[in-house]
């Protein structure tokens, strides 16, 4: 199965900083902290785990500075063994495909998203930490000392095996795009539980990205008093906060101002541009925490007001700390979620994940608006080039979508994964496989390459082609890409020919061999069965094509002439002397046997591979 592993060894990390700085490639070559693998797919490793296919999985501000290596070997975080070596990917929603004798709370069907890392319970600990003892599993003191078999896959992999209490159960009524925030919306919603603003009080919020957005959200929920501005970089974030709900914009060009002018605040001004605000806002929520932001921060905050990080950094900030016993400013930070006080004021305690899926089904929270650009996993170039151009893709998530997988990428998912949506896809050929295969771990990095907005295959045109004539000779093999025929719209008896053996690289994909001869001149034409046959055009890709007849020849060696159907075929008119190879990916094809036929003229034999897709279901409703 196709897996993406993060390696932050010293090696990996270091050699790729140095690199990166001459050749952008660097980061996703061979010897980068990222790789993207076809690995073997593995058994659950124990009887209380579980085997989940990913559906949705976003890209996090936090997952670009691992595969951009921006960090530092001196941050606390780097002595744990245990953030050596991961799987990215920590916002996804998958489908529970497979359990074990002792999964108690999960059922095949299920969908879940990724709520937890190993833990104590999780590992089968026999005491508790004190973290783990009280629901915060995310801050688990053992996290580098358990034992047991380790997760396998993240977001960015077709499946996750995983024990089960790491795995949060969706409700039926939230879809996908809303599942796969879910994570986003716990983090933003236990931010602001760290420090509720009272009614009345002046907050800031600093980043309009995906996190602060989702707390200005949370701060409309739950604290509509509040008067809550926000400081935007980008024109789009600004008609976002705007629509959202924020009171004020601020501009980081004239940031000191813009917040004496907001607050009410007196501004002096020192040697060296040294700045100070007497005054300022009650609580700041930091959802950058770049040294820079920090630092502003505590300069932006009243006497006794709060500062909550929930933006991190992976760098030593040497700075300015005076702000903190001059001003009496409280400096909070965040990791995660956990569990909280709910409802507010009560010692009752639920889930950040439960209580953020109730407000989200109360359309209190709508974290689907905030999806811009959907990508396969295969263009996660594409997707990484978007996610760091924000200025000129305007985007704010980014998700990998697994029903936009070619079934040539990822074949036993294809074959069994539900569609959400309509989508054209055509198999590559076999040369075409081999070469992703050696080129995936050479990919340049995107920072400066130009933005390539995701697009949909188009829909083919029909293209009328005749059945051969009975006189003519079938001297030279074209090569032809035979399309996926809708079942619905399928004529009654068509069969289509299928003999299907399973590939090497999924069980879910069956092939098989058939030889089809050139017509024979003395043969008589009968009636033949509908194929269809889309053809790739002079690139090789999947042009627009009309229905067409081929004829299948009979038991009696006898070809016939083809009437129209309402199929849709493509063919390529290019020729060449070697054996015709037709790749078919078609809807639960039924079985026929081989047929063949003897003809007075010598031809040779037809290779046909059949891409068998199963075809899908539509997914969960979407709120907003």
């Amino acid at each position: 199965m196709w897996t993406s592993t993060l390696e932050l060894s010293p090696r990996r990390v270091i050699l790729t900083q140095v690199l990166g700085r001459v050749w952008h490639g660097a980061y996703f070559s061979s010897f980068a902290p990222l790789q993207v693998q076809n690995l073997p797919r593995q058994t659950l490793p124990a009887s209380n785990w579980v085997r989940v296919r990913n559906r949705l999985a976003g890209i996090c501000g936090s997952d670009l500075p691992l595969v951009y290596v921006d960090r530092d070997f001196r941050i606390a975080p780097a002595a744990l063994p245990s953030n050596r070596r991961s799987y990215p990917g920590h916002e996804v929603v998958g489908e529970v495909i497979e359990v074990g004798n002792d999964v108690e709370y999960l059922q095949v069907g299920d969908r879940v998203v990724l709520q937890s890392g190993p833990n104590c319970l999780s590992t089968g600990a026999q005491t508790l930490c004190r973290s783990c003892a009280i629901g915060n599993y995310n801050l688990c003191e053992r996290v580098s000392q358990l034992s047991g078999p380790q997760p396998i896959g993240g977001g960015w992999s077709e499946e996750m095996l995983l024990h089960e209490q790491q795995l949060f159960r969706v409700p039926s009524t939230m879809s996908d795009e809303q599942a796969v925030l879910l994570e986003p919306s716990a983090i933003a919603l236990h931010a602001v539980l760290r420090r509720l603003p009272q009614p009345g009080e002046q907050v800031l919020i600093i980043g309009a990205g995906t996190i602060g957005l989702l707390t200005l959200q949370v701060l409309r929920a739950l604290a509509p008093q509040a008067t809550v501005s926000m400081m935007a970089r980008y024109a789009f974030q600004i008609e976002q906060a705007t629509r959202m709900g924020a009171a004020h914009i601020l501009y980081p060009q004239d940031s000191y101002k813009g917040v004496a002018r907001t607050t009410g605040a007196q501004l002096y001004s020192g040697m060296f541009g040294n700045k100070m605000l007497l005054g300022g806002f009650d609580v700041i929520y930091d959802t950058i925490g770049s040294r820079q932001t920090v630092f502003d921060s505590l300069r932006w905050t009243r006497a006794g007001g709060t500062v909550v990080v929930v933006g991190l950094s992976l760098h030593i900030m040497p700075m300015d700390l005076t702000p903190i016993w001059y001003q009496e400013i409280n400096l909070t930070g965040t990791y995660g979620h956990g569990t909280e006080n709910w409802p507010i004021g009560t010692q009752e305690r639920y889930s950040t994940f439960a209580i953020a899926a109730a407000l989200i089904e109360n359309q209190q929270l709508h974290p689907e608006k905030l999806i811009t650009h959907r990508f396969a996993l295969s263009d996660y170039r594409a997707a990484f080039s978007t996610a760091t151009g924000k200025s000129r893709s305007r985007a704010i998530k980014i998700v990998f979508d697994y029903a936009l997988l070619p079934a040539s990428v990822v074949p036993n998912v294809r074959a069994s994964a539900r569609q959400r949506r309509s989508i054209t896809t055509a198999a590559a050929w076999p040369q075409q496989e081999e070469q992703h295969d050696q080129e995936e771990s050479s990919w340049p990095t995107p920072p400066e390459e130009q933005f390539i907005p995701p697009s949909l295959p188009a829909t083919p045109e029909p293209v009328v082609v005749p059945a051969p004539d009975a006189q003519s000779e079938l001297d030279v093999t074209e090569p032809m890409i035979v399309s996926t025929p809708d079942s619905q719209s399928e004529p009654a008896g068509a069969e289509s020919i299928a003999d299907p053996t399973p590939t090497v690289q999924s069980e879910l994909v069956e092939i098989d061999l058939m030889v089809v001869p050139s017509p024979d001149a003395q043969s008589e034409p009968t009636e033949a069965e509908p194929v269809i046959v889309p053809a790739p055009d002079a690139q090789s890709e999947p042009t627009e094509a009309e229905p067409v007849i081929v004829p299948a020849p009979d038991s009696q060696s006898e070809l016939v002439e083809a009437e129209a159907t309402q199929s849709t075929v493509l063919l390529d008119e290019e020729q060449s002397d070697e054996s015709q190879t037709i790749t078919k990916p078609v809807s639960r094809p039924k079985r026929t046997p081989r047929q063949s036929m003897k003809s007075q003229k010598t031809t040779e034999d037809v290779e046909i591979t059949e891409d068998v897709q199963k075809p899908g279901e539509t997914s969960g409703n979407s709120i907003n």
